[in-house]
């Protein structure tokens, strides 16, 4: 297994933690994380690929290890007050693959935060952040290796009426760029603001009602492009959200959306969009919880056959603290897709969509060895099959890892939100 080059640079700097006094920054974390990762298919390839001699990828398909380094790091520096304050966090990583060479390529990301009071009555949050990843694979028509760069940057604000009222607004902007030309026409800047007025009562239940508006343009894209996927659309949503503390032990929330798409100029595209999330949570006792998502939401995908896609589907997580050093989670996930195919792609007057069904189990655990020092197992299988051609794709992914934290006070990195650095198979970040 090839050495990462960066982990000699991380030791030392890892090092000279302890000596790190507690008034550099309010709050201060570290984290260093070596792991192994085996893939049964990293470009996801259907399982035809494998049997059609025709098909010009079929000595490619193969399993795979990838060899992983990352580096968390953040900091909470107040400035006027516990409220009011800066919050840095950010991330390195490499990633080195065994067979799949060309695939071998850094990650990472930062996001600087400033929560902000004036006031009883008002607060809120500039923010502005930037990542880069491995693009997400889908069917092993691309085998070589493309890199995803994102850019966001935003501003909430929330005035506070009363005890019961909240008036809260926004403005985003964010884009998505990806290296290689193939995959350019995706390249996208959203300008999007929302508002809502938000009720809380007295039990910490929350009901909110308000519009979002956004505007995504994709500036790449050729005239021959434009006349299949057009340039640019529009999204207008009414939603209401809410959330029931049913009891000390049960809360539900929901998220109900309704679109109106319309694009800049393929009109007769236009179209109506249900974006809808129901959650519930039960806390069986301190040590066992379980969590329930039901969904039906609309997404793009990186594929010039279809326009976008609408999915439904369930899933179910379940985490267990066995002991306070031992604990384990599992999931599993049932979910229909119809990807409504562009036109041209039609092979039939009757055909408007294509529709794929995909089952996925998790299963994942920790075992903590001493303060700081972790060792962690994640994994995962999925199926994915089409329903007009029966084309299957399979993947099983199981990872081992090991993890160091240092915090200068407790539970920081999960205040600073570190995890959303991380690629979880086995669990959802709000799970975790």
């Amino acid at each position: 297994m090839k050495t990462n080059k960066y982990l000699p640079q991380l030791a030392c700097v890892l090092a000279t933690l302890p000596a790190l006094p507690a008034s550099a920054a309010n709050e201060l974390v570290l984290q260093l994380e070596t792991s192994l990762t085996r893939d049964t298919n990293p470009l996801r390839f259907t399982d035809q690929a494998n049997t059609d001699p025709g098909l010009a990828n079929t000595a490619q398909k193969q399993a795979d290890t990838v060899a992983g380094a990352d580096l968390r790091f953040g900091a909470i520096v107040p400035l006027l007050s516990d409220q009011t304050r800066l919050i840095m966090t950010g991330s390195l990583g490499n990633r080195h693959y065994k067979n799949y060479s060309q695939l071998d390529h850094q990650t990472g990301g930062a996001d600087l935060a400033l929560d902000w009071v004036a006031g009883h009555a008002l607060s809120g949050r500039v923010s502005a952040g930037k990542s880069k990843r491995l693009f997400q694979y889908i069917n092993g028509s691309l085998t070589e290796r493309d890199l995803s760069h994102e850019q966001r940057a935003g501003s909430d604000w929330r005035l506070r009426i009363n005890n019961d009222f909240l008036l809260a607004a926004s403005l985003s902007r964010s884009g998505l760029d990806y290296d290689l030309p193939v995959n350019q026409l995706y390249n996208f800047r959203e300008h999007s603001k929302q508002a809502g007025l938000r009720y809380t009562s007295t039990t910490g239940s929350m009901l909110e009602g308000g519009l979002r508006w956004s505007d995504t343009e994709f500036p790449q894209r050729n005239e021959a492009q434009i006349t299949l996927l057009d340039r640019a659309y529009k999204e207008r949503e009414a939603y209401l959200d809410a959330e029931w503390n049913y009891s000390v032990k049960t809360v539900f929330s929901t998220h109900l959306g309704l679109i109106k798409r319309s694009y800049e100029t393929l009109s007769e595209r236009d179209t109506n969009l249900l974006n809808t999330i129901v959650r519930g949570t039960y806390l069986y006792s301190p040590q066992l919880r379980f969590d329930l998502q039901l969904f039906d939401r609309p997404f793009s995908i990186v594929d010039p056959t279809i326009l976008y896609v609408q999915t439904k589907g369930i899933r179910l997580d379940s985490s267990w603290k066995y002991s306070p050093k031992l604990q384990w989670n599992a999931s599993a996930l049932w979910q229909n897709s119809d990807q409504k195919l562009i036109p041209r792609f039609d092979t039939g007057a009757a055909l408007q969509s294509r529709k794929e069904k995909l089952q996925r189990v998790g299963f994942g655990g920790s075992y903590l060895i001493d303060r700081g020092f972790r060792l962690f197992l994640d994994s995962a299988y999925e199926r994915t099959q089409r329903e007009a051609d029966g084309v299957q794709l399979k993947q099983a992914i199981i990872k081992l890892g090991f993890e160091y934290t240092y915090e200068n006070i407790a539970g920081s990195a999960a205040r600073m939100g570190l995890n959303r650095y991380q690629q979880f198979y086995s669990a959802t970040e709000a799970t975790k």
